[in-house]
């Protein structure tokens, strides 16, 4: 029972952290979209997608986090590839995730988004590596 518990939380928080990465990719692209066309960005919206990140997306990733590794050591799994592969890919959306928030969270408070180059990619990384680590459950 408490297995399962925790293995549906583990999920639902995935769930809400990818859907959070994603949101702030999509609005990352929209605002640059915007300052490029010299439409007036609305603050407000992103400043509530900055609120939704910090409120939501980051506790489930920790949520995540935590879910995860409970999972693995009431799981007694011993040590495969699929499972390293599946920490670095989680390990690298968390990074991604850091990125984003950093440059999106310092970008508020200017008129155009500052962010690294590989955040063009967010995106589709992140939906790469959600299918990468769906996949790996199985191996």
């Amino acid at each position: 029972m408490t297995f399962m518990l925790i293995k549906s939380l583990h999920i639902v928080a995935m769930a809400i952290w990818i859907g959070g990465m994603l949101t702030l990719a999509v609005a990352m692209t929209a605002w640059k979209q915007a300052a490029q066309a010299d439409v007036p960005v609305g603050l407000r919206v992103f400043a509530a997608i900055q609120r939704w990140n910090q409120t939501v997306t980051l506790p489930a990733m920790v949520l995540t986090w935590i879910t995860g590794l409970a999972l693995t050591m009431m799981g007694n799994w011993p040590p495969s590839t699929a499972l390293v592969i599946k920490f670095l890919f989680v390990l690298a959306l968390s990074a991604l995730h850091g990125i984003q928030s950093g440059s999106f969270r310092r970008s508020l408070g200017q008129s155009q988004l500052t962010a690294p180059a590989i955040l063009r990619y967010a995106a589709g990384f992140t939906l790469l590596a959600l299918i990468a680590c769906v996949l790996l459950i199985e191996l």
